[in-house]
């Protein structure tokens, strides 16, 4: 029984703390953003100047830059003295800085609790210590809050100073700060707890017992508070830098940040009973974050009932921002573990030093070790699940375990371009922004990303990948800025489908020169490029693509699958479904594979096969709303409507932006007869609907005119129907449901004028 002491108990848990953390942390660099933090870094060192204009696109020459830029010089130099896999160890060493910090607990009667709820948070850890600028926000809020929470619990009793210690750590206070404001925007987090603290003392004046307490502490505090408040101006900005802070934030004045690219980091967690069941996924890390909503509630309540006031609001914002906006989970778990573990250990303290429990009860001091044990066997589990990827081939990520670099990245089409010596300027994608920036610069400016995007350059990056290839818009937009490569992505994560890369191989405009089952290099089809095109020039129905050498399992399956989803692409189902099923092969609990495998079985017209690939697929992965979506899509294309609605329901629950659901799923209720459900299915739409895109707005009002129409309100579906051809006046289809509608109604002269525009445009 001597083995099972709280002592060994606590050091058990957060041993095994720190040891996922920082094997959840372990893993191949991807991120989107490393690539320019390190293109910055570079330009930093070899010119000794700290950027105020964009030096690293072709777009933005002279725009205003105001990003901190020495993340990017640290990461620069880890990379030139280590590599990917320098990086790669840099991450995890972060996050086991991370909950190291959460670990240094005041009391030893916090830090099992504390253990406990630090191996829930590694997960949202995990996903913010990337190598970005980012993950220092994320380390030093956990510094910041904890020095100010360790003070602001200091001993009170009246006549006592307050322990010298505690008062010196926070002078550390206003050093982190000027590292933080130089490292990354997110130093504005710092600021807020500050604001936060005081908030907490300030509410703590009310309750008489701690009035003398709060006073000496801010007679004692004020001086680092100070000085921590005015150290963000030490940057090369100046105040400017608030500007950048407020706009990472999605808090300034410039709307920039909404009119570019989706932020997925800025979306709100899915309110619903499917996404919340989550939580019973324990085998999936993921589910820590509802744990920790769980705690967060108990918190707030125990701090409510105590008369903690400043502490609960603490505890309520940090979970409202959590849920608002998917960015600040790993923030809200910080909050979690040092507000959570007073709170939650002092209630359990309290409970233990009450009377006896009656005999009845005695079981109830085992408790604690069993839930203790239980915790241990789970991420035991979980560290189990990492080494040989299970948690990320499951989870459907881009990440392996281990140093090193992502396969993602299209590292040898960029010694192609490099060693072939391409002339003029290169167009990429967004997602291969920075990448671009790195490898390929300071020669190769990137089109666009994701440091400063500007609105317009946005736009026109949408504008010119959403038209055909050889339209003149391409051949205006290359000739403005004198673009002769283009530079894509055909991954299977965040790469392959726009533009697609059978539209490109047929492209007279553009030639492909260089392609491989990650990415493509294109040439503009000029006289002057003819000696590249004449050597490397691709034929997309016939090129190979090889192996590996001495790759691992894991490797060969992602190479199968990549190519695969490439062959799909190029039309060749039946070379892309021996190239998947090779896949899935070598890597069964891939659920990516079977979802792309169901694909091509549909193409080819195998209902049942597709069917049974559709439900491995959603057996293996429950959580992503792609899958539902798919198989709902296909049992609505095979005519089962019963069967695709609660698929279509439940993919919108687990939705960040559930317009195409409610789209689709009004398309069901329509085949269902059932048009109450249809009106009830496009007021979602238009409530969800982040954008006014026409085609969108159209597919409402068509969709209320069928809903009218079943219900036999003539005059409402031809008002709706007329709404719709005002929206898209161009679409042949719509003028010929509204001549239909009109024929229904009696409206003869309507309806002849609405068949010959459709007439017309078919024409």
């Amino acid at each position: 029984m001597s083995l099972l002491t709280p002592y060994r108990i606590n050091l058990v848990l957060m041993i095994l703390a720190l040891v996922y953390a920082f094997l959840a942390g372990l893993h191949t660099v991807w991120d989107f953003d490393m690539g320019w933090h390190l293109a910055t870094g570079r330009y930093v060192v070899q010119h000794h100047a700290v950027p105020s204009t964009d030096v690293l696109s072709t777009t933005s020459p002279g725009a205003e830059w105001l990003y901190p830029p020495f993340a990017g010089v640290l990461l620069y130099g880890i990379f030139s003295a280590w590599g990917y896999a320098g990086v790669s160890w840099f991450c995890a060493l972060a996050t086991l800085a991370m909950a190291g910090s959460l670990l240094r607990r005041p009391s030893r009667r916090e830090s099992g609790v504390a253990a406990a709820l630090a191996i829930l948070a590694v997960p949202a850890l995990a996903v913010r210590a990337a190598p970005r600028a980012d993950v220092f926000t994320t380390l030093f809020f956990s510094l910041f809050l904890g020095q100010l929470w360790s003070f602001q619990q200091s001993s009170t009793a009246d006549g006592l100073p307050l322990p010298s210690g505690r008062r010196m750590r926070l002078w550390t206070l206003p050093l982190l700060m000027v590292l933080w404001v130089n490292l990354h925007p997110g130093f504005i987090a710092g600021l807020g707890l500050l604001f936060a603290y005081l908030l907490i003392e300030v509410l703590d004046l009310f309750v008489p017992s701690r009035r003398w307490g709060v006073r000496q502490r801010l007679m004692q505090a004020w001086p680092p508070l100070v000085a921590t408040a005015f150290a963000p101006l030490l940057n090369p900005y100046g105040p400017r830098i608030f500007k950048a802070s407020l706009h990472l934030t999605g808090l300034g004045g410039d709307k920039s940040l909404g009119d570019g690219p989706s932020v997925m980091e800025l979306s709100a967690v899915p309110m619903s009973l499917t996404n919340i069941a989550g939580a019973l996924e324990w085998r999936n890390p993921s589910s820590s974050f509802w744990w920790l909503v769980l705690a967060a509630v108990a918190v707030i309540a125990l701090a409510f009932w105590r008369r903690q006031f400043g502490a609960g609001l603490l505890m309520v914002a940090a979970l409202y921002v959590s849920l608002q906006h998917l960015r600040y989970q790993a923030l809200f778990s910080i909050v979690v573990v040092v507000i959570g573990s007073t709170n939650l250990a002092e209630a359990l303290t309290s409970n233990r030093s009450k009377s006896k429990q009656p005999r009845r009860l005695v079981f109830l001091k085992w408790l604690p070790v069993i839930a203790a044990s239980a915790l241990c066997l789970l991420t035991c589990v979980r560290i189990a699940d990492l080494v040989p990827n299970r948690t990320y081939i499951v989870a459907d990520s881009v990440l392996r375990f281990g140093p090193g670099e992502s396969w993602w990245f299209p590292e040898r089409a960029a010694a192609f371009i490099e060693r072939e010596r391409l002339p003029g300027n290169i167009l990429q994608d967004y997602n291969l922004g920075g990448f671009t920036a790195w490898r390929l610069g300071p020669k190769y400016g990137d089109f666009i990303d994701g440091r400063n995007v500007n609105p317009a350059v946005w736009t026109e990056l949408q504008e010119f990948l959403s038209s055909p290839a050889d339209s003149e818009g391409w051949e205006k937009e290359a000739d403005r800025r004198n673009i002769n490569v283009l530079f894509f992505s055909l991954a299977r994560f965040y790469g392959v489908g726009s533009p697609n890369p059978m539209s490109l191989c047929q492209s007279k405009l553009w030639r492909p020169v260089y392609m491989d089952e990650v990415s493509v290099v294109l040439l503009r089809n000029r006289p002057e490029n003819r000696p590249w095109i004449d050597r490397y020039d691709i034929n997309c129905s016939t090129q190979s693509f090889s192996p590996p050498l001495h790759a691992s399992r894991l490797e060969l399956s992602n190479f199968y699958a990549n190519t695969g989803v490439i062959l799909v692409y190029l039309g060749r189902q039946s070379e892309a479904k021996e190239a998947l099923e090779r896949g899935e092969a070598l890597s069964p609990e891939d659920a990516a594979i079977h979802l792309v495998l169901a694909q091509v079985y549909e193409a080819q017209q195998q209902a049942g096969d597709a069917d049974r690939e559709y439900k491995t697929a959603l057996s293996l992965q429950r959580d992503i709303q792609d899958f539902w979506h798919e198989y709902g899509r296909f049992c609505y294309s095979q005519g089962r409507y019963a069967d695709a609605r609660p698929l279509i329901v439940t993919a919108a629950e687990l939705a960040t932006d559930p317009t195409g659901e409610y789209i689709l799923l009004g398309n069901i209720d329509l085949a269902l007869q059932n048009p109450d459900a249809v009106l009830i299915d496009f007021a979602k739409v238009e409530t969800a609907a982040r954008s006014r895109d026409p085609e969108v707005l159209a597919q409402i009002a068509e969709a209320r005119a069928m809903a009218y129409f079943q219900l036999k309100d003539w005059q409402r579906a031809v008002e709706f129907q007329t709404e719709a051809t005002r929206r898209t006046p161009e679409v042949a289809r719509r003028w010929e449901t509204l001549a239909h509608l009109c024929e229904a109604t009696g409206q003869s002269q309507l309806a002849e004028q609405a068949f010959q525009r459709a007439r017309a445009l078919s024409k």
